[in-house]
């Protein structure tokens, strides 16, 4: 597997868990936001963030693995 593809699929892999967290967090708190886009329980700001996230962690994996 190519390393491009590999550090791609470990950006989503890092989004869905961010997605997963969140929606968990949401259901045990009971916290439905008004202005929900998708699904009834994200915003945008929620799924920007999470890209946000996805991109940060992946960077510092991507690093930390070129230190090895």
């Amino acid at each position: 597997m190519s390393p491009f593809f590999k550090t791609i699929l470990y950006g989503i892999g890092v989004f869905s868990l961010f997605t997963t967290i969140a929606l968990i967090l949401k259901l045990v708190t009971n916290h439905k936001p008004v202005d929900a886009d998708y699904f009834g329980l994200f915003t945008n700001s929620d799924l920007l963030l999470g890209v946000v996230v996805a991109v940060a962690v992946t960077v510092a994996h991507k690093r930390k693995m070129r230190l090895k």
